[in-house]
């Protein structure tokens, strides 16, 4: 999907909450989805709205890692809860400002689907979450209706001068220097994780063997990695990597591959996944900082900051003025 930048990382599956009454109560157990964790200005959030925001693939993720935490897992409930909470006051401070105009929002959201392919391209994966098409849809256009809030209500006015890029760049001329790169392919023979010590020499003497052919001369290294590399993500483009700076790669790989020189083919390198035989195609040195070419990037750096304190400041004033009754004390964010 088209990624619209926020930095409330605001979900496109998030659901829409319906006002509901209960008591305060305590996350003692499984709760019941119905059950209210807060209310904003009158609009309910229920358990099952948080579940289903849960249910965000990079959310889930950090979900099965906790698995056997439940004090990280009420952790994460609760921070969640603040996200939804700060997007509902964000959601109703945008659709009072003159700059929100409905159907323009929704002519946005419908360019954005277009160009992914349209609802018979995205319905299905979708569906494959359990995500109705017209939660997506609403959710969508209150992600934009945010978007459009921040840019034309709070961001309106930001400029950034040259002096500005300028002082930032003095500051930390190291940040916009040009790091030492290398462009690799690689052919890994696999072994599995918790490797006995047969698999791990049987891996190790068919990387020996690949390597033999590789290191031949006129040997094609791309046709070699697509035929016995394992790595199913490379070998399709000859085991292609592309370039990678230092700090990018596993230790044991990043050594091999800066040691070096163009066109040189590593013995069998050993690492976590297996051992990867590895063929440097370009290596760019550290080139010293220039102003004028990062200007840009000092731009984007200043302009993300901004936005970021810009957004977090109006939420702690909507935050102020706003009524917010947690229902299940646990999930209040301390």
């Amino acid at each position: 999907m088209k990624r619209i930048s926020s930095s409330l990382a605001l979900s496109a599956l998030l659901a829409i909450t319906t006002p509901l009454h209960a008591e305060t109560q305590k996350a003692t157990g499984p709760l019941d989805p119905s059950s209210v964790a807060a209310v904003v200005d009158g609009q309910s959030i229920t358990v099952g709205d948080i579940n289903r925001e849960l249910t965000r693939p990079d959310l889930k993720a950090a979900l099965d890692t906790l698995k056997d935490s439940p004090e990280e897992i009420g952790k994460l409930k609760s921070s969640v809860l603040s996200s939804m909470i700060d997007r509902e006051l964000l959601i109703k401070a945008a659709k009072t400002s003159p700059s929100y105009k409905s159907e323009e929002i929704k002519k946005e959201a419908q360019t954005i689907i277009d160009e992914q392919g349209g609802r018979s391209v995205i319905q299905p994966i979708l569906a494959s979450y359990g995500t109705a098409w017209e939660v997506f849809e609403e959710d969508m256009q209150e992600r934009l209706t945010i978007e459009r809030y921040i840019e034309k209500d709070l961001l309106s006015s930001l400029t950034i001068s040259d002096a500005d890029l300028k002082a930032a760049f003095n500051a930390n001329p190291s940040l916009y220097a040009d790091p030492e790169k290398v462009r690799a392919r690689h052919i890994l023979i696999a072994f599995p994780k918790g490797a006995t010590p047969e698999q791990d020499k049987a891996a190790a003497t068919r990387a020996q063997e690949v390597y033999t052919k590789a290191s031949k001369p006129g040997a094609d290294f791309s046709k070699l990695a697509a035929e016995y590399s394992d790595d199913t993500a490379s070998k399709v483009e000859g085991g292609e990597l592309g370039f990678f700076e230092r700090g990018m790669m596993v230790p044991e790989f990043e050594k091999a591959a800066f040691a070096l020189k163009v066109g040189q083919i590593s013995e069998p390198v050993k690492t976590n996944y297996g051992y990867h035989i590895i063929k440097v195609e370009e290596h760019v040195v550290a080139g010293a900082p220039d102003f004028e070419k990062a200007k840009e990037k000092i731009r984007y750096r200043l302009m993300a900051d901004v936005h970021d304190k810009t957004v977090m400041d109006k939420i702690a004033q909507l935050r102020k003025s706003a009524a917010i009754d947690f229902k299940i004390a646990e999930l209040k964010k301390s």
